[in-house]
């Protein structure tokens, strides 16, 4: 690895910088310093109206002793629940009337090494606040005998959630990798029984030994001055004594040794095989750690490319594939693995190992390298784009990360320089002699097997498969680029009218019906983002046609379109940076995609091509199908997949376009169906709209959109209505004790079959209802009652259907069935009873800061554009989200609750629990 860092550095920076490394060039735009007490504290001001602020204390589970097992964790938990400033919960409530959500703005981890408490604001008018409660949890956290007591229960579901008995491969794999290490018996989460036994004196102990101001630094990012952040920071924190470290302070990170391994997978994995290289520590110090691992990831799209073309060409079906880089205790290791049903591993594995050697002996081709290395070159046109649209939580995030690795974090010009250095340095040469290298270096070999009986037979094989990777591999044929592949319209259409809104928008009518929405973004950047789409959708389906449905765009995706076959298509999107990411919802169907803004008139031909001239391979359809089979027959085999079924049946009739396809109906699937599909969804007009966000002018795309959309050739809709088709006479309950987890799933249904047409208000007080109902059940459930780590709510129902269907849903204790299935009826019973405007005011506000985002993420406006659009929301609503927010009145709230989880609503219950 030195001579590689050694040739890479002479590249990079010269003769005379040759014999050492040259360090990352660190961001100049971080404030560092130190309190007197040993506080560290790190300020990042930007333009952004938001507010990050984090605190990292280096103590984890690696600080604790055998009798401590998981205070740390549990002191994380303890700060959300009452301190020297705020009584217990207050936090939460203060944050919460800022717009923030429990769990996704105000949060906390820990880890073998440090915990970390993180809160994003809107804006800074409660950072003053955000400081004091950390400096609270600094030495100030009340930890009372009550508290600590009702979050052993919280703690408790938090291990039901997280650690699963039947535990995945990769779970299995790090634990053989840690066996025999400090790290063996280090969970974060501790033990049940240490959690159990913690008390208030305990559990204190813990926090005045490792809290201390030298062992803690203190982040804040976003709309803040430097001199301001100080100021709260010195005011805050510079009281806070520092006593003498215990030892044990320093904790080294482990270093784990990498072994083979052949174990049974996970109840959701697949039979598989797997290849584990150990690259380098995670930390990115110096240029040459970066350039190796931007090779490396080069290298591993290489390896994923050629994996992914050749299972497709020989229609080999699949499960999973990874080429990536994987992170375990601080280094960067590469995996490659491929996972199949039992009677696909022979034929599998053999291409899998037989690709890995052709790469290794012969390279990739100059093809394969160009779509590999557009990402780069698209990301070095970016720089500034990408250092603009970072927010106050990312710059954050960031810094914890760079705490934790020990790194540093780039400066915008050294990420630029190190972009166009590399690039120079990725020549065809030298990734091919590093592709060599890199499948030459030692590796750990993984094998999942299905079932216990195999484990012995498998492992028997591992020295004839390393045997069969060192074999000489075989030279691919080369294949040409080729442009022409895609056929071009004729440029028939035409764009009937075109109005500039106050809005912003221009909106194109065409010809064909396609209605296009454009909004010019000079924050954009260099990409433009679409989505093509409409009602439609599963439901517009023929029965007949719901699995082929479910088959589709699978099945398309591989097979190609025009002259493209699946993998020649995939290498001209990835050389030219297009992404089209084809979806068939239950009421809505279409294309998202992502482009550069110069390659635009690319990607209006890929998506006619899409439209007209998608091709369907009854080789890819059998593939595709089967892999589908294996994939539903696996999940059904789990008590979670029976339950879920279960579920499903109780809910929906069965012609009904949610009623679960199952695997025998998958299998009849034939190519004109697939076809047919195709033809009912994209050549039919059911008010087809095209959603442009780019930094362009009108006139830069107009023509573009005349010559490629409006020639797509779209016939009239028949008349169509979304009905889910529930089933009006349900059991009311449904109990499954065949659980293999000590473990129980509570579900609640409340479904409302019958509703006028919902609109664009119903779609806003339906999140905010979901906001309500979460923070109740998160207060009852979790807090006071301490039933379940985090019980949650979600809407079910699509857009258009008229009807509501909801979710509540929470993990426990099977004891405690009786008490969770009490408390649920208890949140909702009280929501029946209408909320005050207090309440509202509250929803709304977290509503409007959720969508803040919007103005900045380009990828999700436009999908929300599209959604809206789709469906007769009107956009009005997304342009001006706090003026609709606050139009919602406490009436039409009340009323929408009853609409949901009134009398006209159906209630179904159903639990998982272990087996009797």
């Amino acid at each position: 690895m030195k001579k590689i860092f050694l040739l890479i550095l002479l590249v990079l920076v010269g003769c005379t910088q040759s014999k050492q490394e040259v360090p990352i060039e660190a961001d100049s735009g971080w404030t560092s310093g130190v309190l007197d007490n040993g506080v560290h504290y790190h300020i990042y001001p930007t333009d952004d109206e938001s507010v990050a602020l984090r605190m990292y204390v280096h103590i984890g589970s690696a600080h604790e002793s055998e009798n401590q097992k998981g205070y740390a964790h549990f002191l994380e938990h303890m700060a959300f629940n009452g301190s020297r400033n705020f009584s217990s919960n207050d936090i939460v409530d203060l944050f919460e009337h800022s717009g923030l959500t429990f769990g996704a703005d105000i949060n906390a981890y820990t880890s073998y090494y440090e915990t970390v408490y993180q809160l994003d604001l809107p804006d800074s008018d409660q950072l003053s606040n955000g400081v004091k409660w950390m400096r609270d949890i600094a030495d100030g956290l009340d930890l009372s005998p009550q508290e600590i007591e009702k979050e052993k229960g919280v703690i408790q579901g938090e291990f039901r959630r997280t650690r699963l008995e039947n535990k995945s491969l990769s779970e299995k794999y790090y634990d053989q990798l840690i066996e025999g290490t400090a790290l063996e018996h280090l969970d974060p989460l501790g033990t049940k029984e240490s959690v159990n036994a913690a008390t208030s004196d305990s559990i204190r102990a813990f926090y005045e030994a490792w809290y201390h101001p030298q062992l803690t630094e203190v982040v804040i990012t976003g709309d803040v001055t430097p001199a301001q952040a100080q100021k709260l920071i010195k005011d805050q924190f510079s009281n806070w004594e520092g006593g003498q470290l215990p030892d044990g302070t320093d904790v080294k990170k482990i270093a784990l040794s990498l072994n083979d391994l052949t174990e049974v997978i996970g109840e959701y994995d697949a039979p598989s095989i797997s290849l584990l290289i150990d690259r380098a520590p995670a930390a990115i110090e110096t240029h040459s750690d970066l350039t190796q691992l931007w090779m490396d990831d080069i290298i591993q799209q290489l390896i994923w490319t050629r994996l992914d073309t050749n299972l497709a060409q020989a229609a080999q079906p699949v499960q999973s594939l990874y080429s990536s880089s994987y992170y375990i205790n601080y280094r960067r290791y590469a995996l490659m693995s491929v996972s199949f049903s039992d009677a696909e591993r022979v034929a599998t594995q053999k291409l899998f190992i037989e690709t890995l050697a052709s790469l290794r002996d012969h390279g990739v081709s100059e093809l394969e390298l160009e779509a590999a290395m557009a990402y780069y070159l698209q990301q070095v046109k970016t720089v500034d784009e990408q250092w603009e649209q970072r927010s106050a939580t990312d710059i954050a995030e960031s810094k914890v990360n760079a705490i934790s690795f020990g790194e540093p974090i780039q400066s915008k010009q050294d990420y630029q320089r190190s972009l166009e250095q590399f690039i120079k340095y990725a020549t065809f040469k030298r990734v091919n002699e590093q592709l060599a290298q890199f499948l030459k270096q030692d590796y750990s070999l993984v094998l999942g097997a299905s079932s216990e009986s195999q484990v012995e037979a498998l492992a028997l094989t591992m020295p004839s498969v390393r045997t069969q990777l060192k074999q000489q591999g075989v030279k691919p044929l080369t294949l040409a680029a080729t442009e022409d592949e895609l056929s071009r319209p004729d440029g028939s259409g035409a764009i009937v009218s075109e109005k500039t809104l106050d809005s912003g928008f221009t909106v194109w009518q065409l010809s064909n019906g396609v209605e296009v929405w454009f909004e010019p973004d000079p924050d954009a950047g260099e990409y433009a983002r679409l989505v093509y789409g409409s009602q439609g959708g599963k439901a517009v389906l023929d029965p007949s046609l719901y699995p082929a449905s479910e088959l589709a765009v699978a099945t398309i995706t591989r097979s190609g379109i025009g002259g493209f076959d699946g993998s020649g298509l995939d290498s001209y999107l990835r050389r030219n940076s297009i992404e089209i990411y084809p979806f068939i919802g239950f009421t809505h169907h279409g294309l998202e995609i992502g482009a550069p803004k110069d390659k635009l008139a690319e990607t209006l031909n890929v998506m006619f091509n899409i439209a007209t001239n998608a091709n369907v391979s009854n080789r890819q359809l059998e593939t595709v199908a089967r892999e589908n089979i294996e994939g539903i027959n696996r999940y059904l085999d789990t008590p979670v997949g029976k339950w879920t079924r279960e579920i499903n049946r109780n809910s929906y009739l069965p012609q009904s376009y949610h009623y679960m396809v199952s695997a025998p109906e998958m299998s009849m699937v034939t190519e004109a169906q697939v076809k047919e599909v195709h033809k009912q969804l994209f050549s039919v007009n059911r008010s087809n709209k095209l959603v442009i966000v780019a930094d362009l002018l009108p006139a830069e795309i107009r023509e573009m959109l005349r010559f490629y959309v409006a020639s797509i050739p779209l016939e009239a809709a028949s008349d169509y209505a979304f009905s889910a088709d529930y089933n009006l006479k349900p059991k009311s309950r449904i109990d499954m004790p065949i659980h293999n987890e000590p473990n129980s799933y509570y579900l609640v249904r409340v479904t409302n079959p019958s509703v006028a047409n919902n609109d664009v208000e119903s779609v806003f007080i339906d999140d905010m209802i979901q906001r309500l109902l979460s923070k109740r059940l998160t207060e009852y459930i979790r807090e006071d009652l301490g039933l379940d780590y985090a019980p949650d709510n979600y809407v079910t129902a699509q857009d258009s259907e008229p009807s509501t269907d909801w979710f509540i849903e929470a993990q426990v204790a099977p004891s405690d069935i009786s008490k969770v299935d009490a408390a649920v009826d208890k949140v909702i019973a009280q929501l029946l009873l209408g909320v005050n405007q207090e309440d509202v005011d509250l929803v709304a506000k977290q509503l409007v800061v959720a969508l803040q985002p919007l103005a900045d993420d380009t990828v999700e406006r436009t999908w929300f554009y599209a959604r809206y659009l789709m469906h007769g929301y009107g956009v009005d609503a997304l342009t001006d989200v706090e003026s609709m927010a606050q139009s919602i009145t406490k009436e039409a709230f009340n009323q929408r609750i009853q609409q949901v989880f009134g009398e006209q609503s159906l209630k179904t219950k159903y639990t998982l629990t272990p087996k009797e």
